[in-house]
């Protein structure tokens, strides 16, 4: 192979160019030896390594696919010199052949990268140096390769570019040391923060422009860009952005739809960035025919009835994936876990319209195997397993698995619910892996807080929603105020003796002070409840209270006045409540309601005799924007004495304050005597509407807007008039110590001697 050292001796001026050259020779050689020596069938009967000093020589024989006395091979030398170069260890690789009686001798001359000895960073002032450092492709000691520190300058420009500074420049310096060692500098010259100013579209005629950034992450510098952060360009995003604007027009018939890669232009200050997008429409597609072929478990009509898609109507891309995934839902709830629901869409240019074909194989039937938990320290698997809404033997339900995550998750012992379908050896079987992240659910907490009504509060509260693992539930909550104290001790076992009963006990002293006297209700009450479905309970409850109005002011109005004195209450109350909540520490969508009829005194005993009845429903209904909700609730009350007794102040509804019509002050909202002092009403009637924004979601910070509107009557003619009015905001967070609310009301009709805003917080569940 003298044709080879000549090769070598002719190229050795420049390294970069001598390396390109060279393997361009060397394969050019190899291609024709292979000409050349095709009869000549030999043998390699070594193969040696020279030039690696730091890289071990077994590193380059894993790379290569030749081996010692495999038949000479030019082609596969060829593929070996692109693997050893592969390794990004080698800025050079030669291949010497040489003939020898009992064969050839390959040799693989490396030249190896330099070491990295380390890595300096100028100039950064407005990014801190560990921050660009985890975003470095290139680490210290190691072996340079120039590609991975194109990489780490482009994702150095990248990081400036995600906090506005697009126009940065990094400047790469490689020093060489007299070992063979190098240094590398990275040089950044900050630039001033660069705002996009201009988003625009050409070719959209059938939508403004003003329509299509509702769609995109990227948006231009508005006034409150201090606090959204809109104005950034992050060009990841902005692909993003075009493939949603792409998905916007074929969900809207547009299904030949193309956009071309955004243009971005940068002002000559580097302060100014202009976008522009253009859009090639395309016609409307309408839907043409449904077809179905496989395995139907349905008549072809009644499968077509069950589909969002419908003939005649403009083709929208994300009904398809609705469809596809209630076909799905349907095939995986008669047990075919494992079905695949295949959609085929023909275009058909001449009459404009999509036809669409569904290929359906519902594979194997499958059953539950075994039921794995995973990730629980401290609650107990038969408290995971009872909420599960399957068990193993029974046939695959995927709707089955979804309600038992969603139960999972209102229990709140549990941060994160995911369950894994695994299969097994046998076809028709498979195991689910249900894995859970606990929360804690043990707080202690002490705060001071401020309402218009209570001034400062002090509160503080030791409660465990998962005791020792058993799902049962213990609450002390205290609050002292300039206007009330309340003491409370309740605890609840959802599954008395692990049967589908919850049993509850509570303990509580509360006292109030109002304009005129002062009120006292102490006592306790035991609970019981049945689930009648999944989503509707029936329980009963029974309390007992020993109550005292006293303090009673000689201006106080004659009714307060034969309010004075000790009462004791024995009241017994039927409830039936629903509850569709998706998660009842952030709910989204779902109804909750309840209705309960209460009867106190009678054969019950105690001195204090009346009928109470009331009822209420909610709903959440997910917005379709801002990953927002929306909230409706109405509640009705009304309560009736009898046997001649006086119904005691302090049963009455006082409608007013953060549980009724915000804007106003506990009971304002209602009836009051002579005195002007609230005295509540036999009636009620609320209603409530909320808009729920998200401020910041890994905080679980969340915004509301609110509009209330009712009052508190004694009169069935108060149902039609009188009704209060009150709006306002306020900020939720699902803070660690528990749901936080604090609102500001503000009452739109203020009468004498109330006050224009009312500001509240409550700690406790959000509806």
């Amino acid at each position: 192979m003298k044709i080879l050292a000549l090769h070598r001796r002719r190229f050795s001026v420049n390294l970069a160019s001598r390396m390109r050259k060279r393997v361009f020779y060397t394969l050019a050689i190899l291609f024709f030896a292979q000409i050349i020596f095709a009869a000549e069938e030999k043998r390699i009967v070594k193969i040696e390594i020279i030039g690696n000093e730091r890289v071990d020589k077994g590193v380059i024989l894993n790379a290569i696919k030749t081996k010692e006395n495999d038949p000479y091979d030019p082609n596969k030398l060829r593929e070996d010199l692109k693997n050893i170069y592969r390794t990004g260890f080698f800025s050079d690789v030669q291949i010497d052949v040489k003939d020898v009686e009992e064969g050839k001798i390959v040799t693989f001359v490396v030249i190896e990268r330099p070491i990295i000895k380390a890595i300096h960073i100028y100039g950064n002032k407005k990014v801190r140096t560990d921050e660009i450092k985890e975003r470095l492709k290139i680490k210290s000691m190691t072996v340079l390769n120039t590609e991975r520190l194109k990489e780490s300058v482009d994702e150095i420009k990248k990081l400036y570019a995600s906090k506005g500074y697009y126009a940065t420049k990094v400047e790469p310096q490689i020093v060489y040391e007299e070992t063979y060692d190098v240094t590398v500098n990275l040089k950044i010259e900050e630039a001033g923060k660069s705002y996009v100013r201009k988003i625009e579209f050409l070719g959209n005629r059938s939508y403004s422009s003003g329509e299509l950034k509702k769609y995109m992450k990227t948006k231009e510098k508005g006034i409150f860009s201090w606090f959204t952060g809109s104005g950034i360009l992050d060009e990841d995003t902005l692909e993003e952005d075009r493939r949603n604007i792409e998905a916007f027009y074929m969900d809207r018939g547009h299904v030949t739809v193309k956009t071309s890669p955004p243009e971005i232009k940068l002002s000559d200050d580097g302060k100014t960035i202009e976008i522009r997008m253009n859009i090639d429409e395309g016609p409307i597609y309408r839907l043409g025919k449904i077809e179905f072929v496989g395995d139907l478990i349905a008549p072809v009509e009644e499968t077509r009835k069950m589909l969002s898609l419908k003939p005649g109507e403009v083709f929208r891309s994300s009904l398809l994936h609705k469809d596809v995934l209630k076909l799905t839902d349907i095939y995986q709830d008669r047990g075919y876990a494992f079905c695949d629901i295949t959609p085929i869409t023909t275009i058909n240019e001449e009459e404009k319209t999509v036809d669409v074909l569904f290929e359906i194989k519902k594979n194997e039937e499958v059953y539950f195997n075994r039921i794995n938990i995973i990730g629980n320290v401290k609650t107990r698997d038969k408290v995971i397993r009872r909420e599960l809404k399957f068990a193993e033997g029974d046939r695959f339900s995927a709707s089955r698995i979804s309600e038992s995550k969603k139960k999972l998750r209102n229990t709140t012992y549990f941060k994160e619910v995911d369950m894994k379908i695994q299969k097994t050896e046998k076809p028709d079987r498979v195991n689910v892996d249900v894995i859970v992240e606990e929360r804690p659910t043990g707080t202690l907490s002490i705060g001071v807080g401020y309402s218009t009504a209570e001034r400062f509060i002090l509160s503080g509260s030791v409660s465990q929603d998962n005791l020792f693992g058993t799902g049962r539930k213990l609450y002390l909550d205290a609050s002292i105020g300039s206007v009330s104290t309340d003491f409370r001790l309740s605890a609840l076992d959802p599954y008395f003796l692990d049967y589908k009963l919850s049993t509850g006990i509570s303990l509580s002293n509360y006292r109030r002070i109002m304009d005129t006297y002062n009120y006292r209700i102490t006592g306790g009450g035991l609970s019981i409840g049945r689930p009648v479905t999944d989503y509707v309970t029936f329980g009963t409850r029974y309390r007992y209270e020993r109550n005292d109005v006293y303090n009673v002011e000689e201006t106080a109005s004659k009714y307060i006045k034969e309010q004075k004195g000790k009462r004791t209450v024995s009241g017994l109350a039927f409830s039936l409540s629903r509850n569709t909540v998706d998660d009842v520490l952030n709910p989204t969508q779902g109804d909750f309601g309840d209705i309960s009829l209460e009867n106190a005194g009678g054969i019950l005993g105690g001195n204090v005799y009346f009928l109470k009845a009331t009822a209420y429903y909610g709903r959440y209904i997910k917005a379709p924007f801002w990953d927002s909700t929306f909230m409706v609730k109405g509640t009705l009350g009304s309560i009736w004495p009898y046997g001649g007794k006086k119904l005691p102040v302090y049963e009455k509804f006082f409608v007013g304050g953060i549980g009724s019509v915000r804007g106003f002050r506990y009971g304002e909202a209602g009836p009051r005597d002579e005195e002007g002092e609230v005295i509540g009403g036999k009636k009620e009637v609320i209603f409530n509407a909320e808009w729920i924004f998200p401020i910041f979601k890994p905080a679980g910070l969340k915004g509301v807007v609110f509009f209330d509107c009712g009052h508190a009557f004694d009169e069935t003619k108060g149902f039609f008039k009188d009704y209060r009015f009150g709006t306002g905001f306020g900020v939720r967070w699902l803070s660690p110590l528990g749901p936080i609310r604090l609102e500001l009301g503000f009452n739109l009709s203020p009468r004498k001697g109330e006050k224009r805003s009312v500001f509240d917080f409550m700690i406790g569940t959000f509806y």
